[in-house]
Formats: structure tokens, sequence, C-alpha cells
């Protein structure tokens, strides 16, 4: 039916283009100038675009009524309802602009279409009006941006509870991995260098040991690797692509055996900075659970490129940069259940809470998505309990 329509207007589209073609032909047959506009087609032009304007408003008008249905249901952060009426006055504002001074537009030019009788007034200038319509634009901009980055800074600088959930989210092509704070409410420190079979980095003095083992047994590999590939390109043997990539690998892991070591170093002047992350929990799953009013101070990580941590129905949206943690804290103020009753009385779709990457990431960006349950407290800790810590899931 659609490829129907399209063809149809395609069709329509060339009829009219043959038919103002003849038309052009009919006048140089009569000897008459195609350019010259006579004043009936001035007054039908004037009249068309002031249908085209009822035209474009009764569309604007239908969009916003037939595609209301497909928007987000309502928050389900508190600090998202700031955000979704921000966004509403923004839009109220914006939409009284468009329909006045459209109409204004589309009457002016039916109203006063060019007539043979008629005489334009000259009225080059006028200070009040040039006043008015510089002040007011700028006075209602300046009130949104008060209101727009007071509403960011609430948002963005919250304080902190006591009882806060602290966990952190790492991306890599293509997946997310979760890791909440254990009960010292403290996420144990992380290194990019401590990455393999630990897949956030978790550094404990065990992790740490572990990693700079199985990386001295990767340059003795690698070492051995490369002088097999040298004897090779002496004998004239056309390995310099795999000479390449092995060369790279044997810097790379004795570079982290480096980095591994200043860690060891360091944990042995501030044990307890390396001490921190052995209750913590990662969870390597495609689903974690956040608990309905609670403070959650997410944490966010690459391991790889860059991500973006993007949480639609939480009104949040934070990019993940390789080497930075960056932050973002929002409190879910309704479970899943809940919030699929409330779209469900609206008419809206809600499949349940997600984490997406809204940054083109790689050919599998489509599909790196991270499930959200959102349950009361009890059920929270409930299902927190039952996971394992590092220390345990690790050994």
């Amino acid at each position: 039916m659609a490829l129907l329509i399209l063809l149809t207007v395609l069709l329509i589209i060339i009829a009219i283009a043959k038919i103002l073609k003849s038309n052009e032909l009919v006048y140089k047959l009569k000897d008459i100038d195609a350019d010259t506009v006579s004043p009936a087609e001035i007054k039908t032009n004037a009249t068309g675009i002031l249908v085209f304007g009822f035209v474009l408003f009764a569309m604007v008008i239908s969009t916003f009524i037939g595609w209301e249905k497909y928007l987000l249901p309502p928050s389900g952060s508190v600090h998202g309802v700031e955000i979704d009426t921000l966004m509403m006055v923004t839009m109220v504002i914006i939409m009284i602009v468009f329909f006045i001074t459209h109409a204004l537009l589309f009457w002016f030019v039916f109203k006063y279409y060019y007539r043979k009788d008629r005489k334009a007034l000259w009225y080059p200038h006028n200070n009040s009006l040039e006043i008015a319509w510089t002040v007011v634009p700028a006075s209602v901009l300046i009130l949104l941006i008060t209101y727009g980055m007071s509403t960011w800074s609430n948002i963005m600088y919250p304080e902190y509870e006591d009882d806060a959930v602290v966990m952190e989210v790492v991306s890599e092509q293509f997946k997310w991995t979760a890791r909440y704070s254990g009960e010292d409410q403290t996420l144990g420190y992380a290194s990019f260098a401590l990455y393999g079979k630990n897949p956030v980095g978790v550094a404990t003095i065990y992790a740490m040991e572990d990693r700079l083992q199985e990386c001295e047994s990767k340059v003795i590999s690698f070492s051995k690797d490369s002088a097999e590939l040298e004897t090779l390109l002496t004998n004239g043997w056309n390995r310099e692509n795999d000479y390449d990539k092995v060369i790279s690998s044997l810097k790379n892991y004795r570079s982290n055996v480096n980095r591994v070591k200043r860690m060891l170093l360091e944990a042995e002047k501030n044990p307890a900075l390396f001490d921190a992350g052995e209750d913590d929990l990662v969870i390597n799953s495609d689903s974690i659970y956040l608990p309905k009013g609670r403070q959650v101070i997410l944490n966010i990580r690459s391991k790889d490129v860059i991500h973006s941590a993007y949480l639609p129905h939480f009104r949040a949206q934070m990019n993940a940069v390789p080497g930075l943690t960056t932050r973002f804290v929002f409190e879910p103020r309704l479970t899943n259940e809940e919030m699929f009753e409330v779209a469900k009385a609206e008419g809206k779709n809600f499949t349940g809470y997600i984490l997406l990457c809204n940054k083109i990431c790689g050919t599998s960006h489509y599909n790196m998505k991270l499930h959200i349950r959102v349950v009361e407290d009890k059920d929270y800790r409930k299902w927190l309990s039952a996971q394992t810590v590092f220390k345990e899931a690790y050994k």
C-alpha cells in the first residue's frame, strides 16, 4: 500500500510537470510572454499561501495528537519530572510564537498581495517596534535560560544521601558490565591494566598479583614469537605484518607489567585503597536491579571507545569516556510494575527500563543494552544479598 501511494504521488508530480511544460509551449505558439503574471494569478497565489497556512497548522496539530502515543511515558526518576516540566514550558512558548508569527506571515502575504491601484507605504524605521521585538524575545530567552540553568544545577550537583546506592557501569563493544559497592558504600579502585578475566579491572592485591603473572607470561610468549618471526624475516619470509602485531602486543604487555608493579608498590603504602574492592559485586549480566526511592550514584567508565550511557525513562545521559570516570545521580520513583500501569493509563508503550548506548560505537551498537528492574527497597536488598562479592567470585 505504501509503495502504491508513493508511485501515485510520483505520477501526479510527473503529470503536473508535463502539463506545465505543455502550457509553456502553448504560450510560445501564441507569442505570449510566459513570465508575465496576471492579476488573477497573483490573487490565486496569495489565496494558495493562505490555504497552505491552514494546512500547515492542521498538520502540526495532527502530528502532536497522532504521534503523542509514541513519546516516552512519564519520567521514572525524581529529577526527570523537572526535566519534563522544563521541556513542556519551552515547547509551549515555542509553539505560541510559532502559531502567532506564521499566522501573521500567511495573513500578510494574502492581505497585501500586489494590486495595480494600490501603493505601498514607505515605512523604513520605527524605534518603538525595534525595541519591542528585541527586548521581548531577549527577556523570554533570559528567563528560559535562567530556568534551564537552575534545573541543570539542581540535577547535576545534588546532595549525596547516606543510604545512596553507589555503583558503576563499564562499557565496551558491545555490552555493559555493572558493579555495586559492598557494605562499605565505596567502590574499590579499578584500572584498565587489570582487564582480562577481571571484567571491570577491580584492583585488589590478589587481582594485581594474578594479572602481573599473566602479563609476564605473555611477555615471555611474545618475546619467543618475535624472535622466531625475526629469523623468518631474515630468511626472506614475508611476515612483516605478523611481526608488527607481535611487537605491538609485546610492548603493551611490558608496559602493563610496569603499571601493575607500580600499583603493587602503591598498595604497600595505602592498602585501604585496594581493600575497598573486595566486597564489591560485579554483575556480568544483561539485567540489574535498582531500588525505588533511594538515590543512585552512577559512575560510568569505558574500556575501549567513547560510548554514551542513556537511560531514556530516567531522563539521564552521560558519555562514557576511556580513561575518565563520569557520574550521574538520580532517584527512581516508580517500579517497573507501577510505570507499566501509568504508561497504560496514558496510552503509552512501556516494556521496561533500559540502559542504551547513545553514541554510535560500531557494528553492534544497536544491540548494546542493559535491562533495569526497579523494585521496592526490600526486594532490592534481597537480590543484592544473593550476589557474590568480588573476593569470592574472582577466586
